[in-house]
């Protein structure tokens, strides 16, 4: 294995002064550069990472905590992570904690063994898994970010979108439509995070019904459990919490020979590649998942060069308008 020895012989130059240069605590003249420019690449030299990361006491590595990665939903606010990460040359460390069948205690020790400089954790608006494990990272020093969560603010960098923000602007988008008559449409929402979405149609219009809300389940036959509801409340839009709920729910209304749109129009929360693919193509309130990643990332990385940050970011959704509204 190449050494910083054999490349100072190569160059012609001290080990120190290599040594010196490659952790750019040294300026050298451009003619000595190129000679170990040279040497390096001539000679297959590789940096050991991980002894410069123990010998400083610091790494580049950024863990993102999440359930998982095999979904459009999770893959959106990584990839904002990645690419921030990436062009401040920091690695990205995923833990999925559904295959990885680990208590948050274990967890953290992963985090510890792994020299993480700073931990992400992602999860859905109701999941406050990691909560309370945070001031045992805090304690050793690794900087959090507690991402898409809509909880008070705790002591820790919060980034959220605006759940009330979102249910207000989706009633204010189908009211100007003439769809006032409503089914707020969800996927088993705990009380408190659903109690967000309906202040915000509250606010959209005090002379509007409200909405006729249907919880669903991956059991229910949308077609025959589902669309019934609907046509019996003479329901003529529905906005729908969860988009793939929006896609099975357009494809249930097709087979019952409901006219998208004219009909019933149907609004999305969210606006993945799923959106784009479904037939109609889904209206969706954009919550701006990649843009959550962003902000974390950035966050995160204040955070290890130690900056002040602020403490709860809140990101506003909007309207994309396609053909099921």
């Amino acid at each position: 294995m190449t050494t910083l020895k054999d490349i100072a012989e190569h160059a012609n130059v001290s080990a120190c002064t290599v040594s010196r240069y490659l952790n750019q605590n040294i300026v050298v003249k451009k003619e000595t550069e190129k000679r170990i420019q040279s040497a390096i690449k001539e000679l297959g030299y590789v940096p050991n990472v991980v002894a410069k990361a123990l010998k400083r006491k610091e790494t580049t590595n950024v863990a993102v905590i999440l359930p998982k990665i095999n979904s459009l939903y999770y893959s959106e606010i990584t990839s904002g992570i990645s690419q921030t990460l990436g062009k401040h040359h920091y690695n990205l460390f995923i833990y999925e904690v559904d295959n990885l069948n680990l208590s948050e205690n274990e967890i953290l020790q992963l985090m510890r063994e792994n020299m993480v400089a700073g931990i992400i954790i992602v999860g859905l608006f109701s999941d406050l898994s990691f909560k309370e494990s945070i001031p045992s990272f805090l304690e050793c020093g690794i900087p959090v970010v507690y991402a898409n969560r809509c909880i008070p603010y705790a002591g820790f960098p919060l980034v959220y979108p605006d759940l009330t923000e979102a249910g207000k602007i989706g009633a204010n988008y189908l009211y100007a439509k003439g769809k006032n008559r409503m089914a707020l449409i969800h996927k088993k929402l705990p009380n408190d995070v659903l109690a967000l979405f309906l202040d915000g149609i509250r606010q959209a219009s005090e002379d509007e019904q409200k909405p006729f809300i249907i919880e669903i389940d991956d059991r229910m036959d949308l077609i025959k459990d589902c669309v019934p509801l609907l046509l019996q409340n003479n329901i003529n839009s529905a906005f729908v919490l969860n988009e793939l709920s929006a896609v099975n729910l357009t494809k249930a209304l097709i087979q019952a020979n409901i006219q998208i749109a004219e009909d019933i129009a149907v609004l999305s929360l969210g606006n993945s590649l799923l959106s784009q693919i479904s037939t109609p193509e889904l209206t969706c309130v954009d919550l701006q998942n990649q843009e959550l990643g962003i902000r974390s990332a950035e966050i995160i990385l204040s955070e290890i060069q130690k900056e002040k940050v602020e403490q709860v970011t809140v990101l506003e959704p909007f309207i994309i308008e396609r053909q099921s509204s």
